[in-house]
């Protein structure tokens, strides 16, 4: 079976962590890894006050761990938001350098429930939050995804919340039979 390396794209507190969470849990025999790009950019010192040079040195430390573990014929599921296309093109490079399968999928939520997500995740974290604080309303921030997710049609929509686990399965099963 090929490695496979899963995205799952969606907003902050969209639920994103905690569906790779579930699935490397499911599929824990396997050893499949669940790469939070976020977190290892909050391992890099200075991050706070160089957020766009850590976030692309976080990229390149991440893309080397996915290279790493799907060489070794395991599967590995990043759970980022995403805006623009050039990272999405750099998994989707390095899963076909390793001949294995890229699922693109995008998590769907209702910003009121994001928002009240990620004011409660930012509570209980404080200043460990390694993904910082939105710029934007949430509002906001779910338009501009779902207007990017427009330029992303072979991206699968999962629904966030509960049977999201079962839609990833269903997402999962048909990017392996499509590509045979």
């Amino acid at each position: 079976m090929l490695p496979k390396l899963i995205l799952i794209n969606g907003v902050p507190a969209s639920g994103k962590t905690t569906l790779a969470r579930s699935w490397c849990d499911r599929h824990g025999e396997q050893l499949p890894l669940c790469l939070d790009v976020d977190s290892i950019r909050a391992m890099l010192g200075g991050w706070r006050y160089a957020l766009h040079d850590a976030g692309l040195a976080a990229r390149d430390i991440a893309i080397a761990g996915i290279e790493a573990h799907l060489l070794s014929g395991r599967d590995v599921v990043v759970p980022q938001y995403l805006r623009r296309a050039e990272f999405i093109d750099r998994l989707a490079a390095t899963a076909a350098r390793r001949d294995g399968l890229f699922v693109e999928t995008a998590l769907s939520v209702d910003a009121a429930i994001a928002q009240a997500r990620f004011l409660a995740r930012a509570e209980s974290v404080a200043d460990a939050d390694p993904h910082g604080a939105l710029p934007i309303r949430m509002a906001d921030v779910v338009s501009e995804f779902e207007d990017f997710m427009t330029s992303r049609p072979r991206a699968v929509r999962i629904p966030s919340g509960e049977g999201a686990l079962v839609s990833l399965e269903a997402a999962i099963a048909e990017a392996e039979a499509t590509r045979g």
